[in-house]
């Protein structure tokens, strides 16, 4: 009889490519099995399965099967984003819930970053005007800008926000953020960044970039209010998650001028429907909620999920529980 442990993997197909599946199977530590429960197991298969897992691991879908939950030691979630958890059930359950632990942070900054230059240099107008074989040239010249001196404001100053400081920095911008805990001096150093309350960030940023998790504190907090605290010449970037953004508010503060552009990777709805009054502007740089998603943070994640499960297998407490009134 095996004395392996061993780790459910369940996920939404689409969300694990199979090169990524295949490489999780080649990197399982030794000691373990690895299961993987796509979405279109039925109810049974994946109830028995999580039943007998010593550890689950969770991409893209939700999870409601609390009263099989009898084994597992951890359930680790691989993106950054916990809103669609119900964080209590896992406390009350007795297993630590935990997210990528920032393995996606690289990459989501970096796309920020990208979205922001997007807007200031007006790509959507220079790249579709080029695929429909019109030379812009430099017509709209005087209406782009650099990075460089601007002052960047990013909304949440975790491991994503903190990125985009690092890489915002290495384009000689100021960088200011709002958080409600208060960051150390040490990582404010760090980041060469300063802490400021909302309104004085939404009032002296050249950009605003959203990096905050969802929660009943941060839903809607992008709104109509907000944006009129913003200059007319700044532009709203976010990668966060959809529904911190009102929409409703987001176009009409563009379609009055009281922004400058936006870049989104994120919507209130998701697919987010073809008529979205966001798309066809000449100001605003959208992608399809694809900003965390390289192969070399799939890597990331994979590797953190199994050092975290060897983490608790060893008897150790486990890095980036989200439930922190979880007692190991």
């Amino acid at each position: 009889m095996s004395n392996e442990e061993k780790i459910v993997f369940l996920y939404r197909v689409g969300h694990i490519p199979q090169e990524i599946v295949d490489h999780a199977l080649n990197t399982v530590p030794n000691g373990y099995t690895l299961t993987f429960s796509p979405e279109e197991h039925s109810d049974e298969e994946r109830r028995t399965l999580v039943a007998d897992a010593d550890h689950l691991i969770c991409y893209g879908r939700g999870f409601d099967d609390f009263d099989v939950l009898k084994k597992a030691k951890i359930f680790q979630v691989l993106s950054a984003g916990f809103d669609r958890f119900d964080i209590p059930a896992f406390t009350r359950a007795g297993i630590p819930i935990c997210n990528n632990g920032g393995a996606n942070a690289p990459t989501v900054a970096e796309h920020a970053i990208m979205l922001m230059l997007s807007v200031f240099k007006k790509l959507p107008i220079h790249h579709n005007g080029l695929h429909n074989g019109e030379w812009i040239g430099h017509r709209h010249g005087l209406e782009m800008r650099e990075l460089r001196s601007k002052q960047v404001g990013i909304v949440g100053f975790g491991h994503i926000g903190q990125q985009v400081a690092r890489i915002a920095n290495g384009f000689l911008a100021t960088v200011a953020f709002f958080d409600p805990l208060e960051i150390s001096q040490s990582v404010k150093d760090e980041y060469k960044a300063s802490q400021m309350d909302l309104k004085e960030l939404l009032k002296t940023s050249d950009v605003i970039t959203v990096h905050t998790p969802l929660n009943d504190a941060t839903r809607g907090m992008m709104n109509k209010e907000a944006f009129s605290q913003m200059k007319n010449s700044a532009i709203f970037i976010s990668t966060a998650r959809g529904s911190v953004t009102v929409e409703a508010d987001l176009i009409n503060a563009l379609d009055t001028g009281q922004i400058a552009g936006a870049g989104l990777d994120v919507f209130e709805e998701e697919p987010t429907p073809n008529n979205n009054k966001l798309f066809n502007r000449d100001n605003v740089v959208v992608t399809p909620h694809m900003a965390g998603t390289t192969i070399d943070t799939s890597y990331r994640r994979i590797a953190f999920a199994f050092e975290n499960i060897q983490r608790v297998s060893r008897g150790e407490k486990p890095l980036a529980v989200i439930n922190t009134d979880f007692q190991n």
